[in-house]
């Protein structure tokens, strides 16, 4: 199968997006599909609308170009020279910006992880936004519902949104997660970590760069209060970058880690065999591969009910998903009341491993999107 490969970005950097545009190019070239890279595109055409960033930003609102019209025609007419010669049999987009306004006779495919209507005033980057960006947004959206022959969403909450809010057709909108950034250990190492996990301490790991998002305060908060009922617990904090909050005696805090550096590999995959649970309680999400991560080492997360998560954790199966607005009281009766259980800490921590293994790796999500492009071609 050749299939033209359209993004905006550099697919073969591990670092954008949280690696998931080079996860998804490395699982079609592993079977061996005939990619044709449409990427970097320029976006040089933003430049044109910064007046109106500045003008809106004096008006206390959030205004991007990315969504404007001419734009997205811009990054259309880039990924048409790229493809015009070479006689693919499909497009796919790991993202629905570039291929929005793509006028092609082939099949068109994109991921994503949310719609407009799900991020906005989700996330603090899409709170205060102009009306114009809005509506730019909105139809951005749609036509890319409309340019796509299948559309990929890693959770039900975004595929939902399609539908309901943008008018997609059910039988084009796929639910497909995706997978976990990280070398798996085999099932029997993991196995054993999760049998040699403290009975006495409870290690509690917190992994996010947007700390504030994420959730840290609470996580610190709810450390203490298991601390203040009789519990032991080790905090080990990554990344969190930019906080300068007190760290309490409990807490290990190792700063921003780079899986592809041998060594911060090797000290998170220590602190991933130990660790009981996963806890980052985000307050916006639009999936978590963390979540996915954690499940690879058969580690239980503890998190929010919010975006994208709970299609990730089985609640009181993998992990629990509370509401947002938990106090750290609530999260730590959780915790406390599964760690109290070793029976059912360790059913629990063998099922994660289990999503991991069958749904929450990329060989999986690879699988799936190869067979909706064979389905549309057939």
């Amino acid at each position: 199968m050749k299939v033209a490969y359209v993004y905006e970005l550099n697919a073969e950097d591990v670092t954008v997006q949280s690696g998931y545009p080079h996860a998804i190019l490395h699982e079609m070239r592993g079977r061996n599909c005939d990619v044709v890279p449409a990427f970097p595109l320029d976006q040089g055409a933003q430049r044109r609308f910064l007046w109106k960033k500045i003008a809106y930003r004096a008006a206390g609102q959030i205004y991007r170009a990315d969504r404007e019209r001419a734009v997205l025609e811009d990054l259309a007419a880039q990924a048409r020279i790229c493809i015009s010669d070479a006689n693919v049999d499909c497009v796919f987009g790991p993202g629905s910006h570039a291929i929005a306004r793509l006028e092609t006779k082939r099949p068109v495919i994109f991921c994503a992880d949310a719609t407009f209507r799900n991020v906005l005033d989700f996330y603090e980057d899409f709170t205060r936004c102009a009306p114009e960006y809005v509506r730019q947004g909105e139809e951005q959206e749609r036509a890319a519902l409309q340019t796509a022959a299948a559309a990929i969403y890693t959770s039900e909450w975004a595929a939902s949104s399609a539908i309901e809010d943008y008018g997609a057709d059910p039988g084009k909108v796929h639910v497909v997660p995706f997978g976990a950034n990280i070398v798996a250990k085999p099932f029997e190492d993991v196995k054993c970590y999760i049998a040699n996990r403290s009975t006495k301490t409870m290690n509690v790991l917190f992994i996010g760069r947007e700390w504030r998002r994420k959730g840290l305060p609470k996580v610190i908060a709810t450390c203490r209060w298991l601390r203040r009922h009789g519990i032991d617990v080790a905090l080990d904090i990554v990344g969190a970058e930019g906080y300068r909050g007190e760290l309490p005696e409990f807490a290990r805090f190792h700063g921003m880690m780079n899986k592809s550096k041998p060594h911060h590999r090797e000290r998170l995959e220590a602190m991933m065999a130990q660790a009981h649970f996963l806890f980052v309680p985000s307050s916006a999400e639009n999936f978590g591969i963390v979540f996915c991560e954690a499940a690879a080492y058969g580690i239980p997360s503890i998190a929010t009910r919010v975006g994208g998560i709970p299609s990730i954790i089985q609640d009181n199966v993998t992990g629990v998903c509370l509401p947002p607005d938990s106090s750290a009281e609530e999260f730590g009766r959780t915790m406390l009341e599964i760690f109290g259980d070793r029976r059912r800490y360790e059913a629990m921590a063998l099922r994660s491993y289990d999503e991991y293994a069958t749904r929450l790796n990329w060989r999986a999500f690879g699988d799936r999107c190869l067979q909706i492009m064979t389905d549309l071609l057939a």
